[in-house]
């Protein structure tokens, strides 16, 4: 079923990952480096905003939901409840950032901000409950609607001349029509005499402890963009942005597909039949994340320069092209831990345990970002947040041991580092390629060379699977 489901949410995810790609290459040539700036800085600022408001109610949705099946309108009327009240609240935060904000030019994007977090906080919500329900056809709709109409309404906007507003209206549109289009039917049972206060309650003690540690790794993330903006100015904070989110990006579309995939799987095997069970399906996650994330990684090191001068505008190149290294890094040991090893504290429901890591990686985040911005610029930037990211992965791996124990595969993990150093050697005579056909030929190299080696290797039995597959008549499990 994972490999089934991985499949599903490949699609799902992927057709959206490359849509968002394309934005990223008309964005970066519509856009000066400024109003890119200023579009990430809004960006950051509502990620910060979903995250703190709104994130606890999306987690708790995606724990609890299968418990609560047979009581599904009470669940759901209590969910909405919970997300009306975040909404007042929003608007009166948002109302006083307003009034306060000194430069005009931000402050008109301040109300495009607040709509875009409501409505991003609703399609977050009905993207979980896609997942939760096993139903990746659903949830492939959702996000490939938004991201086309997205990238149609935006762009266009863009195109026209109106700038970073225009982007973001794009963004709000795309995600309304989204959920109107495919999940409206979910929300028809709702009614005010179904909340039920004690759901609440467990809707909090459960997802606050992940809403504050959503936060803290939401600096660790996006704090920098932030500072370069206070610190350099929106210029820097633009490309910036652009050179973070191109690997970042790749990678966390990747990593994505196999934890919606995986995730739920574990969290069923967990409810019906116990810790047994879960341990051997999330060993299988651990494979399936891996043998994803490591080959990813390094093709997206090796070619950066190409990757760069096929997507990005001019003015952004040289610039994505220095962080490309440090930012992949960063974000495979970010999805590694997030995708992985902070189970442990989900599953043994100490969430409140990730509070404190997140809080350790966020502090030497902003003190690294404080300290070498001034001196590096965008580069004092990358290495801050690689820094802090190693260091939470290495508590997560440390402390989440205590509350539920996660299997290392370490001799699959060595046939998956064999596996990729081959597609290393067989991509370096290729590096000198350029352009669309050469980053296609690449690719295509990195893509046989590797799956070649899984076979070789017998990585999760994948030979044995495709033997299964072809001839299904001699079986051999």
């Amino acid at each position: 079923m994972l490999l089934q489901h991985s499949a599903l949410y490949t699609l799902a995810r992927g057709l959206p990952g490359l849509i968002n790609f394309t934005a990223l290459a008309i964005y970066t040539r519509l856009l000066a480096p400024e109003e890119y700036g200023h579009y990430a800085l809004v960006i950051a600022a509502v990620g910060l905003a979903n995250a703190v408001l709104f994130q606890w109610l999306n987690l708790g949705l995606l724990r609890y939901l299968a418990r609560y099946r047979d009581r599904k309108p009470i669940f759901l009327s209590t969910l909405v409840a919970g997300y009306l009240a975040v909404v007042i609240l929003s608007a009166m935060l948002g109302l006083v950032l307003w009034s306060c904000w000194p430069e005009a030019e931000m402050r008109a994007l301040i109300g495009l901000g607040i709509l875009f977090l409501w409505a991003q906080a609703l399609f977050d919500a009905n993207l979980q409950m896609a997942a939760s329900q096993l139903t990746p056809q659903r949830y492939g709709l959702l996000a490939i609607t938004k991201s086309l109409a997205s990238l149609a309404l935006g762009g266009t906007l863009a195109w026209w001349g109106f700038g970073a507003a225009g982007v973001l209206w794009g963004l709000i549109g795309g995600l309304i029509l989204a959920v109107v289009l495919w999940a409206r039917e979910e929300w028809r049972h709702l009614s005010p005499h179904h909340v039920d206060k004690g759901l609440m309650g467990q809707l909090l003690s459960y997802g606050l402890p992940l809403t504050a540690t959503f936060a803290l790794t939401f600096v660790v993330s996006s704090s920098d963009r932030l500072l370069l903006g206070w610190l350099q100015g929106s210029h820097s904070a633009g490309l910036y942005a652009v050179g973070y989110d191109l690997p970042n990006q790749a990678l966390g579309v990747l990593m994505m597909v196999v934890h919606l995939a995986a995730y739920p799987l574990a969290v069923h095997a967990l409810e019906q039949k116990g810790r047994g069970a879960a341990q051997v399906q999330l060993k299988k996650n651990a494979i399936g994340l891996l043998s994803i994330a490591l080959p990813a990684t390094v093709g997206l090191v090796l070619l950066a320069p190409n990757i760069a001068q096929v997507v990005l505008g001019a003015e952004f190149r040289k610039a994505a092209v220095a962080l490309s290294f440090w930012i992949a890094i960063a974000s495979f040991l970010a999805g590694i831990k997030a995708y992985y090893f902070d189970l442990a504290f989900q599953l043994g429901q100490r969430t409140i345990v990730q509070v404190w890591i997140a809080l350790v990686a966020a502090t030497i985040n902003l003190i690294l970002n404080l300290w070498l911005i001034p001196k590096l610029s965008i580069m004092g930037a990358a290495y801050g947040t690689l820094c802090a990211y190693l260091s939470a992965l290495v508590l997560s791996m440390m402390l989440g041991r205590r509350y539920f124990k996660l299997p290392i595969p370490g001799y699959e993990s060595l046939k998956i580092l064999g596996a990729t150093f081959v597609m290393g050697l067989a991509l370096w005579p290729l590096l000198s390629l350029e352009g669309l056909m050469g980053l296609s030929i690449q690719v295509f190299v990195g893509m046989v060379s590797y799956g070649l080696f899984v076979l070789v290797f017998n990585i999760a039995d994948s030979r044995i699977l495709l033997f299964n597959r072809l001839f299904p008549e001699r079986r051999t499990i």
